[in-house]
C-alpha cells in the first residue's frame, strides 16, 4: 500500500506551564509567536486574549504550513497537512523558544501526555478487505433483500473497517478509532482508501503497509 496524500495530522500535547515571575503581557507574547511562525491569523480582541485558548492560523515552519495552533492552560493542539514528525518538531521548537525567551517551564502532569491523529489517503494493488470474505453470505443476503424491497439489483462489497478502544474505559485523552474506508466518490476498482489512526504518520503507514500482506496470506 502506498501513501497518496496526507489529509490532516494533529498532535495534542499536555503539560503544565509555569512562569516564576508571573504572566507576560499577552498582546506582546501573541505578536511574538505570530511573528516567529508567520501566522496570518492571531488573537486580536480583548475577548480573544482573555478566552480559554489562544488560537493562531496559517503559519509556517521549515517550509511547511501549520494550519492551526491552539494554546490552552494545560497544553497545545497543532494541526497541519504534514507528517506528525514535523508537528512534533514544531512543538519542541515553540516550547524551547518560550522557555528561552519568556522563562516558561513545562512539566508533564498526565500519564498520557501526547496524543496523535493521522488522516491519510492510500492506494493498494488489490482489495485490502479480502480477510473479511467470511461476510460474503451477509453481503448476498443484503443484495437479495434490497432487490426484493426496492427492485434495485446491485453488488455490495466491504466498504470499511473500524477498530476502537472502549472510550468508557479511558479516563484520560481518548484515542480516535482506527478507520480504513473506501475513498468517497472513487470507484471501488481503484482501490483507493481513506484511513484515520491515533498514531504518528509513520506508525500509521507501517500498519497499512502490512494489510495487503495479511490479505495475501488468507
Amino acid at each position: 500500500m502506498k501513501l497518496v496524500d496526507i489529509v490532516m495530522s494533529q498532535v495534542t500535547r499536555l503539560s503544565q506551564a509555569t512562569r516564576p515571575q508571573g504572566q507576560p503581557y499577552r498582546p506582546h507574547l501573541v505578536f511574538a509567536i505570530a511573528d516567529r511562525y508567520l501566522f496570518q491569523v492571531k488573537p486580536e480582541t480583548v475577548a480573544d486574549l482573555e478566552g480559554l485558548k489562544l488560537e493562531f492560523r496559517h503559519g509556517l515552519f521549515h517550509d511547511q504550513a501549520i494550519d492551526s495552533l491552539e494554546i490552552y492552560n494545560d497544553g497545545i493542539i497543532v494541526k497541519s497537512v504534514s507528517n506528525t514528525d514535523l508537528i512534533d518538531r514544531f512543538i519542541d521548537d515553540l516550547l524551547t523558544w518560550l522557555n528561552r525567551n519568556y522563562d516558561y517551564r513545562f512539566r508533564e502532569t498526565q500519564t498520557v501526555g501526547t496524543m496523535y491523529e493521522s488522516h491519510l489517503i492510500v492506494e493498494a494493488e488489490r482489495s485490502v478487505f479480502q480477510p473479511l470474505e467470511l461476510y460474503t453470505r451477509v453481503l448476498r443476503m443484503i443484495e437479495e433483500a434490497l432487490e426484493g424491497s426496492s427492485n434495485l439489483s446491485t453488488k455490495f462489497e466491504t466498504y470499511g473497517l473500524i477498530l476502537s478502544a472502549d472510550p468508557t474505559q479511558i479516563s484520560s485523552m481518548k484515542p480516535i478509532a482506527f478507520r480504513l474506508e473506501r475513498r468517497e466518490g472513487v470507484e471501488f476498482s481503484r482501490q483507493r482508501y481513506f484511513s484515520s489512526a491515533p498514531l504518528k504518520t509513520n506508525q500509521h503507514m507501517r500498519i497499512l503497509e502490512q494489510m495487503p500482506l495479511v490479505s495475501s496470506q488468507r
